[in-house]
């Protein structure tokens, strides 16, 4: 499950065709034996992560996440001021005509193919948090 703002996104379709809720924010919403994975707008003094400190639930950040997931994959990066997404769904589309890659685009848009050996991606560099990525190759 996932929490959000009590506001529709184009990016809920997907989840919501696999079965996955999202509930407004509530800190009655985590549970003893879940994990957080926890956005990067997000403070450490909101109300869900401050329930999951005091629960003992792991708290990792989505960044850091991201980092340690990339490391299944022989992972593409792409970085840079202007053109990111676009840039990243054209690389993922040319890459999946030769090869199972999975992908996660800055736009909200991704997909996960089992067995993929490539991951193309989007590497943000707000607060610097790209620097916990350590792709294969990068595209800047």
């Amino acid at each position: 499950q996932g929490s959000d703002v009590e506001k529709r996104f184009f990016t809920q379709k997907a989840l919501e065709e696999r079965g996955i809720p999202i509930l407004p924010f509530n800190k009655e919403n985590i549970k003893p034996g879940y994990t957080v994975i926890a956005g990067n707008a997000f403070p450490d003094t909101h109300e869900e992560i401050q329930a999951a400190y005091e629960l003992g639930v792991p708290v990792i950040r989505y960044h850091r996440f991201l980092g340690e997931f990339l490391q299944k994959f022989t992972s593409i990066a792409v970085a840079g001021s202007h053109g990111k997404t676009s840039t990243t769904g054209l690389l993922a589309h040319v890459m999946q005509g030769a090869h199972s890659t999975s992908y996660l685009i800055g736009d909200g848009t991704g997909k996960g193919i089992e067995g993929s050996k490539y991951f193309v991606f989007e590497a943000c560099e707000y607060r610097r948090h790209f620097l916990s990525y350590f792709p294969d190759y990068a595209i800047m």
